[in-house]
Formats: C-alpha cells, structure tokens, sequence
C-alpha cells in the first residue's frame, strides 16, 4: 500500500478517550510507513504524549471553532505541509479545518464522532458533517443512528469502534502492587470508576448505590480516578453520607491498567453521551468483570450476564444490587472476567487501524475515479 501524508486535528486542551484514540491510530498509522502530522493544542496532555512517542507534533491553539487565528494556523499548516487527508478527531476541528481549506485548498476529509448526544436537525448540524467532510466515522452503531437521524448520509458514515492497546495493558497489569498503592487489603472488595468527574457520568449515582452497598456488606472499598468539575460535590456527597472511610478519589492517573488490575469490579454508572467506552475494554482486557449502565453504545460491548452486568441508568438501587450479585457470587465474576478478556480481542489497535487504513484508501481511490 502507498504511504500518505495524514494530518489529524484535535482541539481538545484536556485528557480524555478521543485523545487516546488519537494517539493510538496516529502512532499504529506511523508504524505502517505513512506520514503523520498531529495538529493539538500546545501545551496539552495530548501534545505532551505525542511528543514522547516521537509523532510530528504542529502546536496551534484555538478559543473557539470561529477563531480566525486558529483557521489561518491550519491554513499555514496545510500549505507548508501539504497533507492529502485531514482525519477531524473533535467537533472544533471540523469547523476549523474545513474553513481552513477554504484558503488552502479542498482536502479529502474524515471526522470522527464518539459521543452519543444527539445532533440538532438543525440543518447547520448537518452541514458541519457533510460539508467539506467526505466520511464520518462513528464509534458505535448508536452514534451512526444518531447521525443519520440528524441528516447525515448513511453512505457517508462508517462503524469503526474504538481501541485499546492490549498489550500495553496486559504487560503492565499487576494486581498484588494495585493494591498495596490503593491500601486494600485481600479481604476487602474493591470497585473502581475510572473517567472524567461530570455530571453525566453518573458518579453521583454510584455513591448512592455504595451507601446501600455498604450498609449490608462493610467489606466493599469504592476508588474514583479523575479529575473534573463534579469533584467538589462528589466530595460533599460521600462526606454527608458517611462514606469517607470507605471512598478514594485519587485524582487524574495516566497509566490505568495498575489500577484496573487491583479492582474486583469495574462501575460504569454514565447517564448518556457515551459512544463506544474504552474504559470497559480497558477493564475486561485486565481480566475485570464490568457492572455498566445500560445506555446506548454500551450494549454493543457487554452483554449481560457474560462479560458483566448491565443495569438502568440513574438506579442506585439496581446498581447497588449488581455490584452485590458479584460480590456473592464469584463463578459469576470469574466467568464474566474470563469472557471479557476474549471480547476484548475484538478492539485491538491493529483492527482500529486496519479498518481505518481500509476507509482511508476506498476514499483515495474514489477521489480518483
């Protein structure tokens, strides 16, 4: 296959999934001899990372996706580098980088949409996904649905889940030292949520569900890591509900899979807006049964009672009766960790990159024809 030169785009100044699955797609691409510029933020985590992988990094900033500044930046960048195809991995992106290319010159272009919050009919909503945009890439079927609803093209919109390294994750896995970092003792029971501290996370619902957890069974021990604008009221939350002693909020931690790895069980409380959750294959890759809220996207990884439990959003009872169910019964736990670490193979970086390789060279040859 002919090697390209590819400049991704992501405005996102924090550290979240998308800028993982930026990483990871830039880096398995660059593996396979094609050139890749990755435009960030300067001064971000994603900047940071890519330079400690050894990616081209193109520092710009940006304050919105009208920023004039910005869209002369791109411009600049596409005609000092002259990329064949622009691969839009935030919303911000697209509206840069498309209004970029009206100085630069028309680009093949895909973008990537991994939140399942549904898109405006409003016809600027489609226009963003379509106009100077040739493929849109959804992570999961729900956010496909969500984009054709909104009057996307269903030819124009492509499935391809996100990833997770494997490898990394298994190599660095390592239970007895999670444990002895985090203070659990071996007869204890510990659940972990992993992820940004929002609302629509739903942790404020975990911790309603750990108070009725632990009122018939002192053993569980609950850790959050992250950071975000709900970590204030969480704190207020667990405090006013006794739960002090048995909550560790232990803040943003870059490598995941130590703490993975010391968990009994993984809880993924979220409310909406999630596309294709790396945190669950991060989790079952680690050999960690999941109890997961069942929202769109979610269904598409685990099904319950196989590789964990999935339970309504936003019911800290039907939650605090999950996380019990594992806790009593460890053949379930076992099976559903045993289940979850195959169902994990289906998210390799390698099948992220070959499926994104395989779209990138059907819109190359169609431009062609």
């Amino acid at each position: 296959m002919t090697s390209w030169n590819l400049l991704h785009i992501n405005t996102e100044r924090d550290w979240r999934g998308g800028e993982y699955q930026t990483l990871l797609l830039a880096q398995g691409l660059r593996a396979r001899g094609h050139r890749c510029w990755l435009a960030a933020p300067g001064g971000s985590p994603l900047e940071g990372r890519a330079l400690e992988m050894g990616l081209e990094v193109l520092s710009f900033s940006c304050r919105g996706e009208f920023d004039l500044k910005a869209i002369r930046r791109l411009a600049h960048l596409l005609d000092a580098h002259s990329p064949r195809l622009l691969h839009y991995h935030t919303s911000h992106a697209i509206t840069l980088g498309s209004l970029a290319s009206l100085w630069a010159g028309r680009r093949l272009a895909v973008a990537s949409r991994r939140v399942s919050f549904p898109l405006s009919r409003n016809p600027l909503a489609r226009l963003k996904y379509t106009w100077r945009v040739d493929r849109v890439i959804a992570v999961s079927e729900a956010i496909r649905d969500a984009l054709l609803s909104a009057g996307v093209p269903g030819e124009r919109v492509a499935v391809i889940p996100s990833a997770v390294d494997l490898e990394r994750l298994r190599a660095t896995a390592d239970r007895p030292a999670g444990r002895r970092d985090l203070g659990i003792g071996e007869g204890e029971f510990l659940v972990g949520a992993l992820g940004h501290l929002a609302p629509h996370k739903g942790h404020a619902v975990l911790v309603e569900a750990a108070r009725r957890v632990v009122a018939r069974e002192p053993k569980f021990r609950f850790v959050l890591t992250g950071k975000g604008e709900e970590e204030a009221d969480l704190r207020r939350q667990i405090e006013a509900a006794g739960l002090s002693s048995v909550f560790r909020l232990i803040g943003f931690r870059k490598e995941v899979a130590a703490i993975l790895s010391a968990l009994d069980v993984l809880a993924f409380p979220s409310l909406s807006g999630e596309g294709s959750p790396a945190v669950l294959k991060e989790a079952m890759a680690c050999g960690v049964a999941v109890v997961a809220s069942d929202i769109s996207g979610v269904g598409e990884i685990i099904q319950t009672g196989r590789e964990g439990l999935l339970v309504p959003s936003g019911d800290p009872e039907a939650l605090a009766e999950a996380l019990l169910r594992l806790a009593r019964d460890r053949e379930l736990r076992v099976e559903c960790a045993r289940r979850g670490r195959e169902r994990s193979l289906d998210f390799s970086v390698t099948s992220l990159v070959d499926r994104t390789e395989a779209l990138y060279q059907d819109l190359m040859e169609a431009g062609r024809r």
